[in-house]
């Protein structure tokens, strides 16, 4: 028998449809409908808006049974899954897939994404799905698939998380992940990688149109599936590797935390009424524009950055309290040079890795107007465990490698980027 020859890509990617998250762009169905997706290592499954998919004329779809109900730190969605033909393509290279399972958002909260899609790429944990066969038979829809989608959701909050109270009576399966499905089909090797420049989208001056911005170099980067270190045009030296201690996020170990001319700051262990659902005290992850930190961590920088300058405390004041939306300041009130690094120190494979978040990684320039600037720590969301989310702000000085296929559930790889 012989072995499959796998695909590597390496794909450009945008933040400007995202509000500062990275998108890529993949093809649906028979009429290779085209879809920008946020590339988001914090949830697991692939959903697309049904205004953008068009289901109804995809030659390829077939129904199923199954229902999500799929609510994030902000905003959430539920609709049918279906299967079909997916592609990634770049130059004279794709990866086509068929029978793949999405969902499609048919009620969704209002505002929850500006962006066609989103593909998760964690594991298969965060990709629940319910099969609502006898439901749908007990009230005589026929034939009992969840396309056409038969339930009349107006798209609100709480209809959204009562919907979900209805599901969770019905059988529960989890549904491969694309990427799993792709890397069990030998399509591609286990591993995928981000370059990335940017946690907001730079405006390039007051009256930029989207094409400007898509022009913009730091707002765009690559999404690169199946490989890795061989790419040595996008980063410099060694790569150091954070260990993943589960599989339901990419689940790290955070030590502690510095302030550059301050203290250690111990970062306290999870706390243990939510040690069996989110396991660690940190997570990696691709689809969050700010550093989200646990509160006493969150609280020490602020403090630190305070002691080093009282002044930065004026600076910092408009961004205490998260309205979900981002905001800025003049930047000529913030002089970044004064600003300290911030080191996150994690638990390694073979030994502790420290990243450094620059006082340029953690403002962003021009943004979200040009001529502002965006402070990018923010501390825990309400009703979320004692977790420190580390998204963009910490992955965009590197280079970063996910590589499912060392150990037992992986690493994270980090080295310079160029």
């Amino acid at each position: 028998m012989t072995t499959k020859q796998k695909k590597m890509l390496k794909l450009p990617i945008t933040n400007i449809f995202a509000k500062g998250d990275y998108s890529v762009k993949l093809y649906l169905g028979s009429e290779r409908q085209p879809a920008y997706v946020v590339l988001d290592t914090g949830s697991s499954t692939l959903a697309i808006h049904d205004e953008v998919y068009h289901p109804q004329k995809d030659q390829n779809l077939t129904p199923t049974t199954y229902a999500q109900d799929v609510t994030y730190g902000v905003g959430g969605w539920a609709g049918p899954v279906v299967h079909t033909t997916l592609d990634l393509h770049t130059g004279d290279e794709d990866i086509p897939l068929n029978n793949a399972p999405i969902a499609i958002m048919t009620s969704e909260q209002e505002n929850f994404l500006t962006v066609d899609g989103i593909w998760g790429l964690a594991y298969h944990h965060l990709n629940k799905a319910y099969n609502m066969e006898e439901y749908l038979k007990e009230n005589e829809v026929n034939p009992a698939n969840t396309y056409p989608w038969p339930f009349p959701l107006d798209g609100q909050a709480l209809n959204i998380r009562d919907f979900k109270h209805l599901l969770q009576q019905q059988p529960e399966h989890d549904i491969t992940p694309y990427f799993t499905e792709l890397e069990e089909h030998q399509l591609v090797a286990n591993k995928f990688a981000f370059y990335t420049k940017r946690s907001s989208i730079h405006i390039t001056h007051d009256n930029a149109q989207e094409a400007d911005l898509m022009a913009d170099p730091l707002n765009q980067g690559f999404f690169i599936i199946g490989s890795g270190e061989e790419h040595t045009e996008l980063y410099e030296g060694d790569f150091a590797a954070v260990k993943i201690l589960h599989d339901t996020y990419y689940n790290a170990n955070l030590k502690n935390v510095r302030v550059e001319g301050c203290a250690d700051f111990v970062a306290p262990p999870l706390d243990k009424a939510h040690i069996n659902t989110a396991f660690t005290n940190a997570i990696i992850d691709s689809g969050t524009t700010l550093a989200v930190l646990q509160h006493s961590i969150y609280q020490y920088i602020i403090e630190s950055f305070t002691q080093i300058n009282a002044a930065f405390a004026d600076c910092l004041a408009p961004f205490k309290n998260f309205d979900g939306k981002e905001h800025g300041i003049p930047q000529e009130q913030v002089k970044l040079e004064e600003w300290p690094n911030i080191y996150f120190t994690f638990e390694g494979e073979f030994e502790d890795v420290t990243l450094t978040c620059t006082p340029q990684d953690y403002w962003q320039v021009n943004a979200p107007q040009h001529g502002l600037i965006s402070f990018k720590f923010l501390s825990q969301l309400p009703n979320w465990p004692e977790q420190s989310i580390l998204g963009l702000p910490v992955m965009n000085p590197y280079f970063c490698i996910f590589d499912r296929s060392e150990h037992q559930l992986g690493v994270v790889k980090f080295a310079r980027r160029k």
